[in-house]
């Protein structure tokens, strides 16, 4: 019966949707100003996409049973091997720590000291391009890179080193107790904050103004570790030490400590529903040798530890998949048409000095999120509803959040691949240059970028992949989850119901958007 139902859902989604998005027209690759023809019309790829998701759920169901989770992962400790052994060793951390923090200052004094001009400074590149970009293609496929070179953290570190002297009972951190209810609302706040400089201050790229936000960010996360410890405002507070360690969930190494009683001491109560230390980086920095593991594990192992996750961090896991789609949606001819409409009927927020010409972005960046929640949350009532379980709905939102987290990556791949690959060559000549003075420091100022590195063909291709992959990952991840979650396998297998209507419509609408032409794309050549 299960089966026959299974086969039915499939039916039902392959026949919808043609029907739901035929009427969209053949559109183009995104990400740059390349027009790409589709050999085959839109729908076709669109429901092609949605029917690899929804087969992948009736293979996942007949194969997949039983509980499993990070417990049964094969996982290789590197610090046995010599290749691991040199990662961790203390001279190339220090190192690298060290370049962290140079380019910190370099990029707050070229911000107000160099050229106005974006494409001849070396702030702009370097905050947008490769650091956020780049760093999260990083936290995600090698590991949790910034959890060491952090240079709030790095800086507070060293300092705090010195502080003995000053300070007999040594530390600079007031270590106040951290409100249990505040969970990472801070952090969820500032990166929101975050998400307004990115996608809709039109003020972002100039230079002095992200200088200006760099300080001042700088502040409040020194403030946040004087007053709680540098461990547990990163855990809650410093908004990309939450972000990339949630990418860095699918990441294919992870940091462990194997002697339960380190943890005891430790002020971040990190140890799961195993008893199982992972990437806890207190633990880590103060354990002993013997008691450390540096593990190559499989993609994704990290998103099925059986933890509690609180209602805060499935709020920050859900923000940063809204913002990314926010971002590829307001590339589409469709929202030219929807924010020439909206800033007739909202203009008068205008007269509002800090919105201006930002106002009908920041009031649609502050609707999309809670777009996502409404639909999540509904998804989630269903799942309850049609397993019959006794999950009250905030406990099954929290449950599944973090199977998301593979389609927030996967967009991410699809919609920033050609931005890093192209506008990221910027960082060749601004190294040489970096006020824009007419430097030429390491005879690299006169590098043309090649904008034919990558095509419009290439990332159509990469993004189709990378999206269907990213959503079977997902669905996989899902229903891993309900089988470990929930007393019945057959409850479990209804709940995944209304999970896959959400994870094959997401597929279509994110393949959607990023077929779309760039508003501002040139004419086909």
């Amino acid at each position: 019966m299960l089966r026959l139902l299974n086969w039915r859902g499939v039916l039902i989604l392959l026949a919808a949707a043609p029907w739901v998005f035929g009427s969209f027209s053949p559109a183009f690759a995104h990400g740059f100003g390349q027009r790409y023809d589709l050999p085959l019309p839109l729908p076709l790829y669109l429901s092609a996409a949605a029917a690899a998701v929804a087969l992948s759920f009736v293979v996942i169901s007949l194969f997949v049973r039983g509980r499993t989770g990070p417990g049964h992962n094969p996982h290789l400790n590197l610090l046995h091997t010599r290749i691991g052994r040199l990662l961790a060793h203390p001279v190339l951390a220090t190192a690298c720590k060290s370049v962290s923090v140079g380019l910190f200052f370099l990029a707050i004094l070229t911000g107000f000291f160099g050229s106005e001009r974006p494409r001849d400074n070396l702030t702009p590149t370097l905050v947008w391009v490769i650091w956020w970009v780049g760093l999260a293609y990083v936290s995600a496929l090698i590991g949790n890179l910034w959890a060491l070179i952090n240079p709030w953290k790095v800086l507070f570190s060293w300092i705090e080193a010195l502080s003995p002297p000053l300070k007999p009972s040594g530390g600079l951190s007031l270590k106040l107790p951290y409100p249990s209810w505040l969970g990472v609302w801070p952090g969820l706040l500032l990166f929101f904050i975050f998400a307004w400089i990115e996608l809709a201050y039109s003020g972002r790229t100039q230079p002095a103004n992200l200088a200006f936000f760099i300080i001042l960010y700088s502040v409040t996360t020194w403030l946040g570790m004087f007053l709680f410890g540098k461990e547990r405002w990163c855990q809650s507070g410093e908004a990309f030490s939450i972000a990339f360690s949630l990418l860095a969930r699918f990441a294919p190494t992870e940091v462990r400590v194997t002697n339960p009683a380190r943890c005891a001491s430790c002020s971040l109560d990190c140890r799961d529903a195993r008893g199982q230390c992972i990437n806890c980086y207190e633990c880590f920095a103060s354990a002993e040798h013997s008691d450390r593991e540096l593990n190559l594990r499989p993609f994704a192992a990290g998103l099925l530890r059986e933890e509690t996750v609180s209602l805060s961090m499935a709020g920050f896991t859900i923000l940063m998949l809204a913002t990314v789609t926010f971002d590829g949606f307001t590339a589409t001819p469709v929202w030219a048409n929807l924010e020439n409409l909206l800033e007739e009927l909202f203009g008068f927020l205008k007269i509002l000095p800090f919105l201006r010409q930002d106002s009908v972005k920041s009031l649609a960046l502050l609707l999309f999120p809670t777009i996502f929640v409404a639909v999540y949350l509904s998804v989630c009532g269903l799942m309850v509803a049609v397993s019959g379980a006794k999950v009250p709905l905030e406990e099954m939102a929290r449950i599944f959040v973090f199977s998301l987290i593979p389609i927030s990556l996967a967009y991410h791949l699809a919609h920033y691949l050609s931005y890093l690959l192209i506008q990221g060559q910027l960082i060749i000549p601004l190294l040489s240059d970096p006020f824009g003075y007419g430097w030429d420091l390491w005879a690299t100022a006169n590098y043309q970028i090649n904008i034919a590195i990558v095509g419009a063909r290439f990332t159509w291709w990469m993004s189709v992949v990378s999206i269907v992959m990213g959503h079977i990952i997902a669905v996989y991840l899902a229903h891993v989850i309900a089988l470990r979650s929930l007393p019945e396998q057959e409850a479990a297998l209804r709940s995944q119901y209304p999970m896959l209507a959400l994870m094959v419509g997401y597929t279509v609408v994110s393949l959607w958007i990023i077929a779309q032409p760039i508003v501002e794309s040139g004419p086909k050549g």
